[in-house]
């Protein structure tokens, strides 16, 4: 399981800026902040070597031709859990895979052209990939907001406590 990054102020402001505009440049960014350009180029490239931060282009899966998105609960054996999850990362139209708590060990979301892709993947893959017991798709009618957690940069992610006995490390 992942450690939650503790970032300082700048890298905060950093992340707020990139999350606002990408491709805004180092020396815009120190200007805002107030610090030195070297300094948030350091910083940055710390980010990114840590995997803290990806800078990415988040599109709309309806405008590049995906007509059918899904959230899929998977019930799986104890046991293969891990397994499974790595199978399910390497299908490129996965756009994530969460070991979560509740009813379904992990939670999936996908995005296909059409209900035949949707369908052969909940019937044809998932029923091949060994330890899968059952799925639930959930069709995703339209996205109200998209692009991933952007607001969490303005929230305080620690509580200043060490992180609980975790699992395990990706």
């Amino acid at each position: 399981m992942e450690h939650p990054a503790r970032l300082g102020e700048t890298e905060r402001q950093i992340v707020l800026l990139l999350q606002e505009d990408g491709r805004m440049s180092t020396s815009e960014m120190a200007r805002r902040i107030g610090v030195s350009e070297p300094t948030v180029r350091r910083k940055l490239t710390s980010l990114l070597d840590s995997g803290t931060v990806q800078i990415r282009a988040v599109s709309n899966p309806v405008s590049l031709g995906f007509e059918a998105s899904a959230i899929i609960g998977v019930d799986v054996k104890r046991d293969y859990i891990g397994h499974v999850a790595e199978v399910l990362k390497q299908f490129s139209f996965v756009e994530s895979v969460a070991v979560t708590t509740g009813p379904y060990d992990l939670m999936i979301q996908a995005c296909f052209k059409n209900l035949r892709e949707l369908y052969d993947f909940i019937l044809v893959e998932l029923a091949s990939v060994e330890g899968i017991e059952d799925s639930h798709s959930f069709m995703i009618l339209k996205h109200e907001k998209y692009g991933g957690p952007v607001g969490v940069a303005k929230r305080d992610g620690g509580s200043g406590s060490e992180p609980a006995d975790n699992v395990g490390d990706d």
